[in-house]
């Protein structure tokens, strides 16, 4: 299936509803967000902070307190704001350029400033000199084209410390129906069709289309062994039929 230019979409996004283009809840529209709800959002964030170092020190490394963090596609903070309370620095990277700016506004906001944002590209440019002790990148990969996705995952894994830890969220299946999955396909080529739904589904008429990418297992897998992974953990995701793998793994 044609992909799109996923670039546009999160640039985009980061111009309007920058929250709701992590999280598809009215509630983080910006027409709808409130205090509440943003409260809500950074909490689902620290959630999943809490419960990936639970799965790291019980299944991966018991002693595991990492220096230098690096969240790949960071988003608005959702994150980074939990791993700057567990490490020395943290370091945020995304595509948009607003939604750096909305993201170092919540740094900000909250007093954390052991944070640093960089625009990003396929070539992870803005940290070619660094690297880091934990490499987080949580339902991002699967909105970028395949072949750009493991060209960034073959960088990641070159800014990964020995001994330090990685969190690869893919998906890999899509459990959706047939006519579902014929109206994406066309959804993709034909704009009008696109907002059309978009109003029949109750979201803004002109919100980007979020493509969602499958990825190889094998070549995941890969990728990781030919980099000297020896032992990787595995978490499954399901984000409403679309199924994935949260892959976490030390380099030893």
């Amino acid at each position: 299936m044609g992909t799109l230019n996923s670039d546009k979409t999160w640039i985009m996004y980061g111009k309007k509803n920058p929250y709701y283009g992590v999280i598809t809840n009215e509630k983080f529209l910006d027409k709808n967000i409130s205090e509440e709800s943003l409260n809500e959002f950074f909490s689902s964030g620290a959630i999943y902070v809490d419960n990936l170092f639970e799965t790291i020190h019980n299944h991966i490394d018991r002693s595991f307190k990492p220096n230098s963090v690096l969240d790949f596609g960071c988003g608005t903070g959702r994150l980074v704001m939990p791993f700057a309370q567990r490490s020395e620095k943290v370091v945020g990277l995304d595509i948009s350029k607003d939604i750096l700016e909305i993201a170092r506004q919540n740094a900000t906001k909250r007093n954390l400033k052991n944070i640093q944002f960089f625009h990003s590209d396929d070539n992870l440019t803005a940290i070619s000199d660094q690297k880091f002790d934990l490499i987080n990148s949580f339902i991002v990969l699967q909105h970028i084209n395949l072949k750009r996705g493991e060209k960034l995952i073959k960088h990641m894994l070159k800014r990964l410390n020995p001994n330090g830890i990685c969190a690869l969220h893919i998906t890999y299946f899509t459990n959706r129906s047939v006519p579902a999955k014929i109206v994406n396909f066309f959804r993709i080529r034909i704009p009008f069709l696109h907002n059309l739904l978009n109003v029949l589904e109750r979201k803004p008429l002109k919100s980007p289309l979020i493509q969602m990418n499958a990825y190889n297992l094998n070549n995941v897998f890969y990728l990781l062994q030919s980099d000297g992974i020896e032992n990787c953990h595995v978490v499954y995701t399901d984000h409403g039929g679309e199924f994935g793998v949260n892959l976490i793994f030390q380099k030893k």
